[in-house]
């Protein structure tokens, strides 16, 4: 009951999670084309990740509420109900709730979180607020539903939305959320200096640059996976790069053992919040030393993490 009385809090829409009979309005093609589509992608924005939620009604009926996070399982039985969110919203408490810096809202709509008391799973609730608030017609979409978490939760990509339809003897249905954002970003790096000279015991310092684009994610998470080389390496020949993070600047020896020269290869990541994660890769290339000033060789080949 506590759980129901949150619910209600929303406005008139009635927001019970319970799955009456479908009416012949919603029943047509359910299980292959369901009538409303709820579909997802991230970004980041600001150090926080940001979940936007396209809905489109193309059922016979308004929609008057959308639960990210709720699984009814269809079946009319509100006992096995299920809440599939981990993450609590930027800044959430259950006093005031959600801020309204961490959430946005289709006109005269509300948001909150559904989170039961007797459990860590929680669900996100946008609902009409009264009467005379829009709902999402027939034949329309809506994408001003958006949340913001200081920590990504993939379940906010691959969970249940429950749609609820009209505010007077409300029928729901469950449809699992649609990846929008499935495209990896376009990542090249730019290594400055990408050629230098062999020099003894000297360190060069190599700045990487990108240029980085996709379709979602203005910000996608950048992080330098490996250095390695055609030569072998020596502890220390590598310095000052942090892998797994986003390092763009290093210091590699400027030498090389064999008259082909020594050829560094950089691995760089592009992650966009959806998940999707690009490998590029980029190399300095150290020309060949004179062949009375060979350094002695060791039994390493490759630094990475």
């Amino acid at each position: 009951m506590k759980q129901k009385m949150m619910i209600l809090l929303l406005g008139t829409t009635g927001l019970v999670f319970v799955s009456p009979a479908f009416s012949s309005d919603l029943t047509t093609e359910v299980e292959d084309v369901p009538p409303v589509t709820v579909g997802v992608y991230a970004r980041h924005d600001g150090g926080k990740i940001v979940y936007n939620y396209r809905v489109t009604n193309n059922s016979q009926l308004n929609v008057t509420a959308v639960t990210i996070g709720r699984d009814d399982q269809n079946d009319g039985n509100p006992d096995n109900d299920v809440n599939e969110l981990v993450e609590l919203p930027a800044g959430y408490t259950s006093k005031l709730g959600i801020p309204s810096t961490s959430s946005n809202s289709p006109t005269g709509w509300r948001v909150s979180a559904l989170a039961p008391e007797d459990t860590e799973a929680h669900a996100i609730a946008w609902g009409v607020m009264n009467e005379h608030s829009p709902q999402i017609r027939t034949g329309h979409t809506d994408s001003k539903m958006r949340i913001s978490l200081d920590e990504p939760d993939n379940n906010y990509l691959t969970a249940h939305a429950l749609v609820t339809f009209g505010d007077t003897n409300p029928e729901t249905l469950t449809v699992p959320l649609e990846q929008l954002d499935v495209t990896p970003p376009d990542l090249t790096v730019i290594l400055t200096p990408d050629t230098v000279a062999a020099q003894d015991n000297k360190f060069v310092a190599i700045k990487a640059s990108f240029i980085l684009k996709d379709d979602y994610d203005r910000m996608p998470e950048i992080k330098l996976e490996s250095i390695t080389s055609n030569e072998i390496l020596s502890y220390g020949d590598i310095r000052d790069a942090s892998f797994g993070l986003d390092d763009r600047y290093f210091r590699v020896l400027a030498a090389s053992q064999g008259m082909g020269g020594r050829t560094y290869t950089v691995t760089y990541s592009a992650t966009d919040a959806s998940g999707n994660q690009a490998i590029a890769i980029a190399t300095v290339l150290v020309t060949a030393a004179a062949a009375d000033s060979q350094p002695e060789t060791s039994n390493t080949d490759t630094i990475s993490q």
